[in-house]
């Protein structure tokens, strides 16, 4: 099965810093500070040396499917920039078709700044990134048979592209699986995501904080809750692993500890390793299993700087 994703193009930027590097620039440890790409250009300025690659969700979600071998294929946005060429090459080299459109604006930038304790503060410039609203979805991008991968990102970004995509999605009959991606969204859109899944949601991944800002009741009730719905339902648990819920029927899937060196990308390399395990025929119980390993490797480098050969004998040893 083929993955189409749609999302925020952003160049991801990791550096190792120390204690005090954020704090000198007026930023708290920790925190998630969204700027102008201007400002955020002085801060890239000052780590020459920190790793670039393509990023967003969706496209570290269809790099991930690439590597494993399935058809995939990214829509964004991004500037007429190095770091837009820059996204481009590594789309061609993950071998997913681009969809992208450009943009006078720069091209965004996502900048994890991690201290040596493995905390993190983030930094973030959406810039062109949010200029593929401006037009009306890729008609490219709708294909009976394939699966519509679409980053909730997008709804806070603007709600009538993004109900485009899901209508058009519908239109060309695919599957439709939903990343909820933010708490903050979902506190802010949580009477409109509940409206909408009944009828434009096959799978729904949530993080557990973002899922219980949604339901607003504990794992277990709101899996129960949402168990009438037409829908699989995929909550990813960090270090205590997955859940895995549809009909009434969950499944736990734990992880064994790891100590991660960035966790940029790893629940977008878990969604990956579902979605190709169960495009691949996958008791639920493996696919969750293949998206806990793929994020583990991710877990272990910087980025989304992962060999995608690790990825492979990932997939394969829980494939087999």
């Amino acid at each position: 099965m083929e993955i189409v994703g749609i999302g925020n193009a952003l160049v991801d930027v990791v550096a190792y810093v120390d204690e005090e590097f954020a704090p000198s620039l007026g930023y708290h440890n920790n925190a998630i500070v969204h700027l102008e790409r201007e400002r955020l250009d002085e801060v890239l300025a000052l780590i020459p040396e920190a790793g670039r690659s393509a990023g967003g969700g969706a496209a570290n979600t269809v790099r991930a499917v690439a590597f494993l071998g399935e058809g995939a294929a990214f829509a964004g946005c991004v500037g007429e920039d190095d770091l837009g060429r820059l996204y481009l090459a590594d789309l061609r080299a993950a071998a997913v078709e681009s969809l992208i459109r450009t943009s006078p604006a720069p091209t965004g930038v996502y900048c994890a700044l991690i201290r040596p304790d493995g905390g993190r503060t983030l930094l973030v410039a959406p810039s062109a990134a949010l200029d593929i609203a401006l037009e009306a979805p890729d008609p490219r991008v709708f294909r009976k048979g394939a699966t519509l991968y679409l980053e909730g990102f997008l709804l806070g970004n603007n709600r009538g592209f993004f109900m485009d995509c899901l209508r058009a999605a519908r239109e060309a009959s695919m599957e439709i699986a939903l990343d909820l991606c933010s708490q903050g969204l979902v506190h802010a859109q949580r009477g409109f995501i509940l409206e909408l899944l009944p009828d434009f949601c096959d799978l729904l991944f949530a993080n557990e904080d973002e899922f219980l800002a949604l339901v607003e009741l504990p794992l277990a009730e709101g899996c129960s809750l949402l168990s009438d719905l037409d829908l699989t339902l995929v909550v990813k648990r960090a270090e205590r692993g997955a859940v895995w819920a549809r009909g009434g029927r969950v499944i736990d899937s734990p992880v064994r500890a790891v100590d991660p060196v960035d966790q940029t990308g790893a629940g977008d390399a878990f969604a990956a390793g579902f979605l190709v395990g169960r495009s691949r025929g996958l008791a639920p119980e493996r696919c969750l299993r293949l998206g806990n390993r793929l994020a583990e490797e991710v877990l272990a480098v910087p980025g989304f700087g992962v060999d995608p050969e690790r990825l492979r004998d990932a997939a394969e040893g829980v494939s087999a």
